[in-house]
């Protein structure tokens, strides 16, 4: 299997992950937060959603990033989130909505990202020191942030009583 379409089967598991593990989350439930400085579900959703903007960046597709002035971090933040207009904070459902539009629209730019694309050198602001600089390395490490997040919110659902995520695609996102 190539590196393309690893990293692409990594991202098409998280789109299926993200669905999941906000699935049966309410509005309500979203917004708790089980200890400070914890995050809520709600900011990890949007946070990954905003985190998107690299997906589309790498795969040269544009979307639209809503909502910066909530959900991007000091250290991954850019000009555009820090002077962001102010925006009413969103629904889970709109987030859920919105990462659902978005996603086909990304998979298709990553996924006619020529394979030699990946070894091209970027000059892009990352926390991971073994991070080697190039476009597939980039795609990697969001990969990870991806889940890394996801896996945040596993732990929050079953703080708010909810069953263990499932693994399977879920018929109600397909």
């Amino acid at each position: 299997m190539s590196n393309k379409k690893q990293l692409l089967a990594q991202y098409d598991l998280h789109d299926v992950l993200f669905n999941n593990v906000i699935a049966d989350i309410t509005d309500a439930e979203s917004n708790v937060t089980i200890t400070d400085p914890m995050n809520s579900v709600k900011w990890l959703a949007g946070h990954l959603l905003w985190a998107n903007a690299n997906f589309a960046n790498i795969g040269e597709v544009p979307i639209e990033v809503k909502w910066r002035d909530h959900f991007y971090t000091k250290e991954g933040g850019g000009p555009e989130d820090f002077n962001a207009p102010p925006s009413p904070l969103p629904t889970l459902e709109e987030i859920r909505a919105k990462w659902n539009g978005d996603s086909p629209v990304l998979r298709k730019g990553l996924e006619n990202l020529p394979e030699e694309a990946l070894n091209t050198v970027v000059n892009f602001r990352h926390p991971i020191t073994p991070f080697d600089n190039t476009l597939g390395g980039l795609w990697a490490f969001i990969n990870h942030h991806q889940a890394y997040h996801i896996g945040q919110i596993g732990i929050l659902r079953r703080a708010l009583g909810k069953p263990a995520m499932s693994y399977f695609k879920s018929e109600v996102y397909a």
